[in-house]
């Protein structure tokens, strides 16, 4: 397993790994449908990439991305030292380790090069298995969401969890 940047030039595999795993389970932000519709290669050419406001990292197994996580954060002066995470991977190589690789990769870029001092993310309150894996690297949970994400016309309820730096 190779973890690196994402570049402009893995659109085509991001888009074909985005709508792999939007099929494979909800407990992601978008649906299969939303890949096709917002995600698409002619669209995002030249607009994937790292910037001052996103950092991505894809896991590679025999050419191929299995697995992607990513930090954000605002510009504005007042939220530089806090970022946000999500992250993915595909259901063939859950348990592989792919995960744990990813977290560490991403935490560690946003508090060397961006000096982040917090980083946030969402999580269904039913996805015990992420919900594990982030307080296996230190996240806490701080607050609920009565209201997370809207699937299949029900709403589900999540949990806001944090990392100090």
């Amino acid at each position: 397993m190779l973890i690196r940047p994402l570049n402009a030039d893995d659109v085509d595999d991001w888009y074909e790994y985005l709508h792999k795993v939007a099929g494979q389970t909800t407990n992601i932000s978008f649906s299969a449908a939303d890949v096709k519709q917002c995600f698409r290669p002619d669209k995002m050419r030249g607009r994937l990439g790292n910037s001052d406001s996103n950092v991505s990292f894809v896991a590679i197994v025999d050419e191929k991305i299995v697995g992607l996580a990513s930090i954000s954060r605002s510009l504005l002066p007042r939220y530089l030292k806090r970022g946000e995470l999500a992250i993915s991977a595909d259901e063939d190589y859950w348990g592989q380790g792919i995960g744990s690789s990813l977290m560490t990769t991403v935490i560690d870029d946003g508090q060397q090069n961006w000096q982040l001092s917090v980083i946030y993310l969402d999580v269904l309150a039913n996805n015990i298995r992420a919900i594990r894996l982030y307080e296996k690297f230190g996240f806490k949970i701080s607050g609920d969401y009565p209201l997370l994400l809207t699937i299949d016309g029900r709403n589900q309820p999540g949990k806001l969890m944090y990392k100090q730096l």
